[in-house]
């Protein structure tokens, strides 16, 4: 220890100024303090819910990890943290800190971390693009700087949506697949319904998958007897519990020679929100026939891990004398359920929308 405080007061001799090495700036009442403050006293930053909202204001969040807190062995001395952020424009503003220091170890050993967090807000007038959060970090009679860029988002989160293919054409006796896209800034959660103008019908994809790039995507089947015309993809999104909305106009084709003969079919679904890993859990739902209900009719129930880019089929369920099924499965990996009402001679294929597990 005492060679390393010999290093950096040559350091800061040599060059006429305290600074450490990666340009950070060290203010120092004395070079033979017994225990100074460091550029690199904070790290492990995190921000979150750092964008600019379409009405009044948020909160964003941040986590942190202080190096140190209690000091070293032979040069003990308790940090104190503070914080400060600053806008895109300048005119820095104070932040909300949460950091109690810790305590010693049963055997009085020091920690060598402590993490604490904060939050900021930021209001519908504010500047996106590139904010500096600065902490300040007191022991020993100095004060240690380090600074962080935050990128903070604009307003209205979704930037762009598709639809494909555009224009969706039905053909006779098949189901034909229609994709979604849409790119969502910092959203938690995006789901999609393709809503027809001219009558009620619709079809819900439910929660789309996150492609961790803010894209997300989802599908459905458009059956041949589907309304033509004009259609909108209405995509909604959450947002630091901030909601959002988005429209895309498409259209639809009818088939040549008509729409097959044949009655539709419905099912819902609900999927657990939280499993814990290893643990068995249900999803469950209704079939429907027309209006009524789908009796003794089997049902394939299909899962997609997040990482993965195909649904893999997981097993059958048959509903009872009520169109009620359930199926049973063993949480493992995070990801999304979609159930398919096989189609017959006489009923259409129906998909239910995708429904997204979290595996804890």
């Amino acid at each position: 220890m005492q060679m390393m405080r010999k290093v950096r007061l040559l350091f800061a001799t040599a060059t006429g100024a305290a600074v450490l090495l990666g340009g950070a700036g060290l203010t120092a009442t004395s070079a033979s303090a017994a225990q100074v403050a460091l550029a690199g006293d904070i790290s492990g930053v995190s921000v979150s819910g750092a964008y600019i909202p379409n009405a009044s204001s948020t909160q964003a969040s941040f986590d942190f990890t202080l190096r140190d807190p209690l000091g070293t062995a032979g040069n003990e001395a308790q940090a104190s943290v503070s914080a400060e952020i600053t806008p895109a424009t300048g005119g820095s503003r104070g932040v909300s800190l949460s950091y109690s220091p810790p305590s010693k170890g049963t055997d009085g050993s020091l920690p060598t971390s402590a993490s604490g967090s904060g939050t900021f807000t930021i209001n519908r007038e504010d500047p996106s693009g590139d904010w500096t959060l600065t902490f300040r970090v007191t022991r020993g009679g100095s004060t240690s700087t380090d600074t962080f860029n935050v990128k903070v988002t604009g307003k209205q989160g979704i930037t762009g949506a598709s639809v494909n293919p555009d224009p969706v054409r039905l053909k006779k006796g098949k189901d034909v697949r229609v994709d979604v896209r849409a790119t969502v800034k910092d959203a938690t959660n995006v789901s999609a319904t393709l809503v027809s103008d001219e009558t009620t019908e619709s079809y819900d994809l439910g929660t789309l998958s996150d492609e961790y790039d803010g894209t997300w995507s989802g599908h459905t089947f458009f059956s041949d007897d589907t309304t033509p015309g004009d259609w909108t993809l209405v995509v909604t999104a959450n947002r630091g519990g901030e909601a959002l909305r988005g429209e895309l106009d498409f259209t639809v084709s009818a088939p040549e020679g008509g729409a097959s003969k044949k009655t539709k079919t419905r099912v819902t679904l609900t999927v657990p929100k939280k499993v814990k890993a290893g643990k068995t859990a249900k999803v469950y739902g209704k079939v429907y026939r027309g209006s009524k209900a789908y009796k003794k009719k089997v049902v394939e129930v299909y899962f997609k891990s997040e990482d993965a880019k195909k649904y893999r089929l997981l097993g059958l369920a048959k509903s009872d004398a009520a169109g009620k099924y359930a199926k049973t499965f063993t949480g493992k990996k995070d990801g999304y359920f979609k159930v398919k009402v096989p189609g017959t001679s006489k009923t259409r294929t129906s998909w239910s929308p995708q429904k997204h597990v979290d595996v804890k």
